[in-house]
């Protein structure tokens, strides 16, 4: 059953064709994006081989229905669902945008313009354009309480004539533009969504949110405890005498092996194959020991070595 809000939301929709609130559905967008926005620059810059820039360019509102009215066979297009609407986040890559992702994703030179797209979109492209929508779907769906519950992961991108086969539903919307950068290239890459879609999330307070951060924090904080708390094997090898191959093949079970006395008196102390120590070997009443004189320094056992030779 809808709430008290959700009602009028509905209300007003039906009677004037948005939310009479457009200050808070842009300021509530462009808090939206922002947050985004270094998560998609990240995640997206992983797969290329040259990074490139983004930033926010700016925030329209409008209707749902006209989101694909600018967009022309060239462009690659993306509808994501999530459990409140079947069309949460269109997703919209200009040919400029497709351009700039391949070459960069294919090791192009990132000094030179990549090539204009005037034909239908090649399979490869689509799905290049499908990679990187993925991640901005990722960024905008978030985690927790606050999260746009998308049905991830995103269908693969379309084109050409399935462009103008869409029919969207009408409602009001918002669209939010980023522009994508290179040394020599820009491109654009738009997120349209209905807005009672953006306000859904964004009604919630910030309390569940911190809580998670909190019982994150404990969590950790057991782990950590738990991770002290392991065992571990500990080897301490003590460095016999030089022995040739020959010798070394010639060895029988058995046989003993003498310490000389002129030995060397260190032995590392190690676990999990990472040295940890330098120890000093001796005997303590009946038992063998090895006494800890300072911490294991990789640098000065690589200077030592370097001597040795």
């Amino acid at each position: 059953m809808a709430s008290p809000a959700e009602a009028r939301s509905f209300i007003l929709e039906r009677l004037v064709g948005d939310t009479a609130e457009p200050d808070r559905i842009t300021g509530a967008a462009h808090k939206f994006a922002q947050r985004a926005l270094a998560t998609i620059v990240q995640n997206i810059n992983r797969h290329l081989s040259s990074p490139l820039g983004m930033e926010l360019e700016g925030i329209e509102l409008g209707r749902y229905g006209n989101a694909l009215s600018g967009s022309g066979e060239t462009n690659a297009v993306a509808i994501i669902q999530s459990v409140i609407s079947p069309d949460a986040l269109l997703l919209d890559l200009e040919p400029a945008t497709v351009s700039l992702l391949v070459s960069a994703f294919l090791g192009g030179d990132p000094e030179l313009a990549p090539a204009h797209i005037d034909r239908p979109l090649s399979q490869i492209e689509l799905e290049i354009a499908t990679t990187a929508l993925q991640e901005v779907a990722e960024a905008f769906n978030g985690s927790g309480p606050r999260s746009l519950k998308l049905r991830l992961p995103v269908p693969t991108a379309f084109s050409g004539q399935e462009i103008r086969k869409q029919v969207l539903r009408d409602g009001p919307s918002v669209r939010i533009v980023f522009r994508l950068t290179s040394p020599r290239s820009t491109g654009r890459l738009s997120v349209t969504m209905p807005q009672r879609v953006l306000l859904t999330p964004r009604d919630e307070t910030e309390e569940p949110e911190v809580e998670a951060q909190v019982d994150q924090s404990a969590w950790s904080e057991r782990l950590r405890e738990e991770v002290r708390k392991s065992s571990v094997t500990l080897d301490a090898v003590v460095p016999l005498s030089q022995m040739s191959l020959g010798a070394l093949a010639a060895l029988q079970v058995g046989q003993i092996l003498e310490i000389p006395a002129a030995a060397q008196s260190t032995t590392r102390l190690s676990a999990r194959n990472k040295t940890l120590f330098v120890c000093e070997f001796g005997k303590l009443g009946q038992n063998y020991s090895v006494r800890i004189k300072h911490p294991f320094d990789e640098s000065q056992d690589f200077v030592d070595r370097l001597l040795s030779q």
